[in-house]
């Protein structure tokens, strides 16, 4: 019995040896063995997914737009031949709005400055030209006083302060025999009196030749030097923006820049009054030697820093419009350009309409405050200075007015989105391929297109943002390569 047991005991431990070498030795070669048995267990188990999938779902191999067999794929070359712009799906809210037809224009009172001559004399010397950007207090014309009024009216404030400067000398010498009783004071009296006839005679020459185009800092400088206004220069205006205080705004009239509140003579206006005091010279109405009157205007100045789009509703339409402008809805105003990309400002409001229908076009004119913005500053090789402006009187564009807001959207470009026969179609990206996704359009206009919440497309998915007619054509034309015949029924698709 003993020698049964040992004899088993040691058949088991030589098979357990047997078995251990074998295992070392497969383990050894595993790199030939283990690659061909993965492959092996993964495509049984492939092909008992299928087979469970082709049970489960009979609609299998049918084209619904989702179907991962509608995929395109592209090289880096072709996605840059057909310049594809790729972006993530992201719910935003969005505003269905008509379309009106909109210019720029000029916004009235506020635009165009003219200057005139306040005084009768000779173009001495022009300093501003067409098309230079001027500021508030710069030069724009010196002129040669002739008017016989206004020398008349100088010599004669000239003559009241002669008068006045001997009486207060009479006075003065007259004071100490008063005092002594020499004099009688009657005397003193008296020449007070005519001191004081002076002083009003002089607040009245001061008047008329303010009326004759002098500003006080000019009257004052008659008054210093004693002699008449032989050169006026005529500057650029500083006009008062809708808000500005007026009391603290700038004055510049003739030829001496002053400050109401405190008799500075600025530099520059600075912020937004030099913002708003900047114009460009229109158009200029005088010539060197020219002799000018007052009230002749001498040129004429624009200031574009704010304008006006006015926009051109139907009387249909108008309704929509008084809408919007009562809830205070953002509207956008689009400019074509000769880019791919037009435009675009957001955010506008409806300042006011018109209280009537223009009676040839049937149309109602409203009109949208626009801020201008600077393109560039330049000087020219005669060392004027030139401002471009973005927008420009006259520019045609289209207004974007709300009359319907819709909520955690899918919003994407117009190029994005394919439609065939009653289908639409966007491009999603799988991989490296780009399938086709059947979707449903809710609201649209020429460049944007809403699409409906419907499951199908999720936030965060990577989606052709334009090319979607090449993409589509493409996807055509691959089928038909490997259908052969042109005839595909991929997807039921004749």
């Amino acid at each position: 019995m003993t020698t049964r047991r040992g004899m088993n005991r040691y058949r088991v431990l030589g098979l357990g040896l047997f078995l251990a070498g074998i295992g070392a030795v497969a383990y050894s070669v595993r790199d030939l063995w283990l690659p061909r048995l993965t492959q092996a267990v993964a495509g049984l188990v492939a092909s008992s997914s299928s087979s469970t999938l082709a049970v489960a779902d009979p609609h299998a191999g049918h084209d619904h737009g989702t179907s991962p067999a509608k995929g395109l794929s592209l090289s880096d070359r072709a996605r840059q031949n057909l310049g594809l712009k790729m972006g993530k799906v992201a719910l935003q809210d969005w505003w269905q709005s008509i379309s009106i037809p909109a210019e720029v224009i000029e916004e009235p009172g506020h635009s165009e400055q003219g200057v005139s001559s306040a005084v009768q004399g000779i173009v001495l010397r022009i300093h501003a030209f067409p098309g230079q950007t001027v500021r508030a207090g710069d030069p724009l014309v010196d002129i040669q006083p002739t008017s016989e009024l206004l020398a008349n009216a100088e010599s004669s404030l000239l003559k009241t302060l002669q008068e006045m400067e001997l009486v207060e000398l009479q006075i003065q010498r007259m004071a100490p025999s008063v005092e002594s009783g020499a004099t009688p004071v009657v005397r003193k009296i008296e020449k007070e009196y005519e001191l004081t006839r002076l002083q009003s005679q002089r607040l009245v020459q001061t008047q008329e030749l303010l009326v004759r185009g002098l500003i006080p800092a000019q009257i004052d400088e008659i008054v210093k030097t004693k002699s008449l206004i032989r050169q006026f220069t005529v500057r650029v205006p500083a006009g008062v923006l809708p808000g500005d205080d007026e009391d603290a705004t700038i004055r510049l009239t003739g030829d001496i820049v002053t400050d109401d509140q405190n008799g500075r003579v600025p530099q520059r206006i600075a912020g937004n009054h030099e913002h708003g005091s900047v114009y460009s010279v229109e158009a200029l109405n005088t010539h060197l030697g020219q002799l000018v009157q007052p009230g002749n205007e001498l040129c004429r100045l624009s200031r574009h820093s704010h304008l006006l789009i006015a926009g051109r509703a139907f009387e249909r339409e108008s309704h929509l419009i008084a809408r919007a402008q009562e809830n205070e809805w953002p509207v956008k105003v689009i400019f074509e350009t000769a880019h791919d990309a037009p435009l675009i400002r957001e955010g506008l409001s409806i300042l006011y309409s018109d209280n009537v229908i223009d009676t040839d076009s049937s149309t109602l004119r409203f009109y949208v405050p626009l801020a201008n913005e600077i393109v560039r500053d330049s000087t020219g090789a005669n060392g004027l200075a030139y401002r471009a402006w973005r927008f420009k009187p006259g520019q045609k564009g289209r207004l974007q007015v709300p009359v319907n807001h819709l909520s955690k959207r899918v919003v994407l470009p117009a190029e994005g989105v394919v439609k065939e026969g009653g289908e639409a179609f966007v491009f999603r990206a799988n991989g490296k391929k780009l399938e086709r996704v059947a979707v449903r359009i809710e609201s649209l206009d020429s460049r944007e297109v809403v699409l409906a919440s419907d499951g199908v497309l999720f936030p965060g998915d990577l989606v052709a943002l334009n090319q979607a007619y090449q993409l589509n054509l493409g996807l055509k034309q691959a089928e038909t390569g490997s259908g052969g015949g042109g005839h595909s029924h991929e997807g039921h698709q004749h």
